[in-house]
């Protein structure tokens, strides 16, 4: 009789566990927002994103989670700062206030947040009510993380879901604070495999976000971990990675080691959500869907249509919005006599003509005899006709400034040698004025200094923006030039002085790269 008993609660049991349904938790994300608080306009794209209309798409999300059986979350994968020139005006607050309203859970912390130093980051994290989290970033001669690295939470339905983050270690080279060392970063794939079988121990997700990169390998151009690498690593402990920092739109979810990851195109134009279904402790099921927020394509001169239905603002977001005073002058400073493009495709492969413009005006500027800047500075074009500061201000949104120093002829050679040895596609992919260069399989073949032959051991005075002047994207022999001097000239400052002066951007010469394979 007790052995019938048993076998009969044995049998209730599993009847009562295949009646359970799957509970869901579904994962709200976005990443590279670099600023949009406020929806803004791209030549082809007008009144795209904002924090305003993305709320309105979240707060969907979230009711039809709830109406299946589910509950969410919300993330950032990081690098919300540095675009917008509102969001610069007011280091980032208007931006980091509308998502406490719209209620994220957690951001990850990637290098661009360290855009205007420690102190800004610090009061940018103070005005937020989500935590900052990451495994891998500390502070000078700390031992302990310098913040959060993870935050754990228990959905409505019962479901825990737990987020950590890792920073990719480029920060420590392409950021001011990791220059300088205030800063430092850990490996971040051994820490987060770390925590990530600690947390899985205790909860039934768990999300990793990232802004190591996606890329198709392992490791990006320059050698950094990237997500692919993460996947692997994680195989088992983590169930999700949303990453970050590569603005890399993937329609579907790349799985890797059974780790699906997820990332948008980034800058508010975007709001992801992925779908997990558990029963069991087990993720049963996954579905995964990108949603635009106000996202247009051209269909003819002057047209547009919308990709998606028309997303209205929400009143308690633009409210806020409204609260700041961030704006630049609209009246038009100048005007241009064609367009330039701002494609990242066109900056980070080859020579570009608002490169040349941007590079002949710094070199004007300062009176030097070569000047440069680095693809991955720019990032927004200039429409053809009127200009106001506002434009200016997004073409080049980083807080850089303009150095000058001394180079020689052979150390010239070098900077050249290690550019065409960057693969194309990198943020390090140099423009330039007052120098031009051929190269060939990867050697440089000649390099010419203002039409004239290169002369190893001349000096030449050369002008650049801060950021590769501290060694960023690897050029590291600019740390120690001789005769540095830091002129605290702004570059986007200075185009907006030359384009009051005169007047107009005309079509700059071309023809200063030639790299064949």
């Amino acid at each position: 009789m007790k052995r019938m008993f048993v076998f009969i609660g044995v049998i209730a049991a599993f009847a009562a566990l295949s009646a359970e349904e799957p509970r869901l938790a579904t994962v709200i994300f976005t990443n590279d927002t670099h600023g949009m608080a406020w929806a803004y306009d791209e030549p082809d794209n007008p009144g795209v994103g904002g924090l305003a209309a993305a709320k309105t798409v979240i707060d969907r999300i979230r009711e039809e989670a709830q109406l299946g059986n589910g509950d969410t979350v919300l993330v950032s994968s990081g690098n919300i700062t540095m675009g917008d020139p509102r969001s610069n005006i007011c280091e980032n607050v208007p931006l980091i206030k509308g998502m406490s309203l719209i209620g994220y859970d957690a951001m990850a912390v990637s290098n661009h947040e360290f855009d205007f130093g420690l102190k800004v980051f610090r009061k940018m994290q103070k005005e937020a009510n989500f935590p900052f989290l990451s495994v891998n970033l500390f502070e000078k001669g700390q031992k302990k993380t310098m913040l959060q690295e993870f935050v754990e939470k228990k959905l409505s339905n019962g479901l825990k879901v737990a987020m950590l983050a890792v920073t990719t270690p480029e920060t420590a080279k392409i950021t001011e604070v990791g220059l300088k060392g205030e800063v430092t970063v850990d490996d971040p794939i051994a820490r987060a495999k770390k925590l990530a079988t600690e947390l899985k121990a205790r909860n039934d997700v768990v999300i990793v976000l990232s802004n190591l990169g996606y890329y198709e390998s392992d490791r990006s151009f320059d050698g950094y971990p990237a997500d692919r690498l993460l996947a692997k690593n994680l195989a088992g402990v983590a169930d999700l990675i949303v990453g970050g920092h590569t603005k890399t739109h993937l329609e579907q979810p790349v799985v890797e080691a059974g780790i699906p990851i997820v990332q948008t195109e980034g800058l508010g134009k975007w709001v992801g959500r992925f779908d997990l279904y558990i029963l069991g402790g087990k993720v049963t099921q996954t579905s995964y869907k990108l949603y635009p927020v106000n996202v247009k394509k051209k269909v003819g001169k002057g047209q547009f249509e919308l990709v998606g239905t028309k997303v209205k603002e929400n009143p308690a977001v633009l409210e806020l919005l409204k609260s700041f005073s961030c704006e630049f002058s609209t009246q038009p400073v100048g005007e241009t006599e064609m367009e330039f493009s701002g494609k990242k495709e066109l900056l980070r492969f080859k020579e570009a003509e608002l490169g040349n413009v941007i590079t002949d005006i710094m070199r004007t500027r300062t009176g030097a005899d070569i000047a440069f800047v680095n693809g991955g500075g720019i990032r927004q074009g200039l429409k053809k006709g009127l200009v106001t500061e506002k434009d200016i201000y997004s073409v080049f949104p980083f807080n850089d400034t303009i150095v000058v120093g001394q180079v020689t002829g052979n150390e010239l050679q070098a900077i050249a040698d290690l550019f065409v040895a960057k693969k194309v596609g990198s943020g390090g992919f140099l423009h330039f004025s007052g120098l031009s260069l051929s190269a060939n399989k990867g050697k440089v073949i000649e390099i010419l200094v203002n039409g004239q032959p290169l002369e190893k051991e001349k000096k030449y005075s050369i002008a650049m923006n801060s950021y590769l002047a501290g060694g960023g994207d690897g050029y590291t022999m600019l740390k120690d030039l001789r005769d540095k001097r830091f002129t605290g000239l702004s570059v986007p400052a200075v185009i907006v002085e030359y384009l009051k002066a005169e007047k107009i951007i005309s079509r700059p010469k071309t023809g200063r790269v030639t790299i064949s394979k």
